[in-house]
């Protein structure tokens, strides 16, 4: 990582700490980012202070729990779900 354009400070092993300090990286993104601004996981991780591959995990995590409470909600089986696109715009159009 470049730590001349950095944003990283070194994190406590405390994952709230981590946590807390991820929160707080992204809210400083969104709030300088340009509107709909694409950034890579390592473009962010930089400015949360963690890896790349935490990004990346904490998105797919976000992801499953998306999906899992649309799910839940609409009370769609598994076949629904793979085919959420035509799901979604059979039930919803625009």
């Amino acid at each position: 990582m470049n730590m001349e354009n950095s944003h990283e400070a070194p994190l406590p092993h405390n994952h709230g700490a981590k946590a807390r300090r991820i929160d707080l990286g992204l809210a400083i993104l969104s709030a300088v980012a340009p509107r709909r601004a694409i950034y890579s996981a390592a473009e962010i991780a930089d400015w949360c202070g963690c890896t790349p591959a935490m990004v990346s995990s904490i998105e797919a995590r976000a992801l499953r729990r998306l999906r899992e409470k649309v799910r839940v909600k609409f009370k769609l089986s598994q076949a629904d779900m793979a085919n959420l696109p035509r799901f979604l715009a059979l039930h919803c159009p625009s």
